[in-house]
């Protein structure tokens, strides 16, 4: 049993970036009919600024990454607002292709700003918890449970917001059906811009819980792995919704632990290196079975 908890224990910070990445791709996605493949890099950067915060100029953690938050907004409002909005013609399958352009830009750019140091970052809270079960010591990091109430918070305020403010209202209308919005007065423009942003900033804490696990930023593509969990939780839960996706996000890593841990159970540590791939193809499977998504409704057209 103390095992189990342990191994539980330790999927909770992947579960909380993954949550918060994937909560980031389906506002995009619900408002600009697109996936945004610059996510991950965004994110990355908006960490960059807040490890500069901490490292050069003495801040807080608690300072250093509202601020990182702040920068990777300005870019994420800037791509949707300047790039996307002046463009002729760019429709969704343009808009990725735009997105995965600036892959490239920001990968470039992140070094010569930044410098090509490792930068150092911090954890949020130090130390660990730890309690006997069965005679044996199960331990959990406070950092760990931090990210977590962080990410409680942010998951509860979001859906609220979409369920009972006006910018909510906007956002599940303009998600429905953009023209539709627009004629009955939504500036659907304005509600884009603040997905994108919020997005932006989603992704920067999402990449600062990613940097306090190792405690240095370890490179550009920190945040490669978690957006490739969180665009299949979104297509596994199915896009129609906006907490389907949460749902898987939170039964990827979470599958993976169990395998991990019924390996080492059973006698097969080496599963353990299959875990993740063994989870792709039972959510190939479960797709193939279920095309719009676990939570996914079947639409339906009248001609």
């Amino acid at each position: 049993m103390a095992y189990f908890l342990n191994n539980l224990f330790i999927v909770i910070l992947p579960i909380c970036i993954t949550v918060i990445v994937t909560l980031a791709i389906t506002v995009i996605f619900k408002t600009s009919y697109t996936t945004n493949f610059a996510q991950g890099v965004i994110s990355a950067f908006g960490a960059y600024v807040a490890a500069k915060c901490l490292n050069s100029a003495g801040l807080s953690i608690w300072l250093a990454v509202p601020i990182g938050a702040v920068a990777a907004m300005a870019i994420a409002i800037f791509v949707d607002v300047v790039i996307f909005r002046r463009g002729r013609y760019v429709n969704g399958l343009g808009k990725q292709i735009i997105t995965m352009g600036l892959i490239s830009i920001i990968v470039g750019a992140t070094p010569l700003i930044f410098g090509a140091q490792t930068p150092k970052f911090g954890k949020f809270v130090e130390g660990n918890q730890s309690f006997t079960v069965g005679g044996e010591q199960v331990t959990v990091t406070n950092n760990a449970l931090v990210c977590l109430g962080i990410t409680i918070a942010i998951v509860v305020l979001i859906f609220v917001l979409l369920r009972y403010s006006k910018w909510g209202l906007s956002v599940r209308a303009t998600a429905s059906n953009e023209y539709v919005a627009e004629m009955v007065g939504i500036n659907t423009h304005i509600v884009t811009a603040i997905s994108w942003g919020l997005a932006g900033a989603l992704g920067a804490f999402a990449a600062a819980m990613a940097a306090s696990n190792s405690t240095e930023i370890s490179h550009v593509y920190i945040m490669t792995n978690y957006q490739v969990n969180a665009f299949l939780a979104g297509i596994l839960g199915g896009f129609a919704t906006f907490y389907g996706p949460v749902v898987a996000a939170i039964l990827i890593p979470l599958a993976s632990s169990l395998i991990t841990w019924f390996g080492n159970t059973v006698g097969i540590p080496s599963l353990s290196g299959w875990a993740m791939v063994i989870v792709y193809a039972l959510s190939l499977i479960a797709i193939f079975f279920k095309p719009q998504g676990l939570f996914g409704k079947r639409t339906v057209k009248k001609v």
